[in-house]
């Protein structure tokens, strides 16, 4: 179990790019099922029949999680970027963000006066090691979830 959960956890589908992540639940849960179909939105829905007692239940759950959206290269390579769902600017010094294609960026925010703040999102960019809009391994409109490595603590 704790496999899958590792594997859940660590996967890459941020809001609005679920493909990968909807691709690693479909095999885990068809043999439990009797049908999955993928809706116009993405959702993948799957239907277990009952005994026919009339007793119904759902089970709903996000498969996407919060991540960023590169808005624009700097000159030096550095990407600017915007929020996918709440992310909070207090939360992101020194983290480490994933693209689809597999390249790590780690972000960073402007020099600033006043470090004690919290600083608007506009002050943060990712540096993935580029040095010109040229030479960046992502482009404008790609997405980056966060890595988020599992932590297993006991038996939670």
């Amino acid at each position: 179990m704790n496999e899958l959960i590792k594997k859940l956890v660590e996967a890459y589908g941020p809001s609005g790019f679920e493909d990968g992540m909807r691709d690693l639940i479909r095999p885990e849960i068809e043999k439990y099922v009797d049908e999955i179909s993928v809706d116009a939105m993405g959702n993948l829905i799957a239907l277990k029949k009952g005994d026919g007692s009339g007793l119904k239940v759902m089970i709903a759950a996000h498969m996407d999680e919060i991540g960023v959206m590169v808005s624009h290269i700097t000159k030096d390579g550095f990407l600017r970027f915007t929020n996918i769902g709440g992310v909070y600017p207090h939360t992101l010094m020194g983290g480490r963000v994933q693209f689809a294609n597999g390249v790590i960026g780690v972000v960073h925010c402007d020099r600033l006066t006043d470090r004690s703040k919290v600083h608007p999102l506009d002050k943060y960019f990712i540096d993935v090691g580029a040095t010109s809009p040229e030479d960046c391994p992502v482009g404008v409109g790609d997405a980056a979830g966060f890595v988020r490595p599992l932590a297993i603590k006991g038996s939670r």
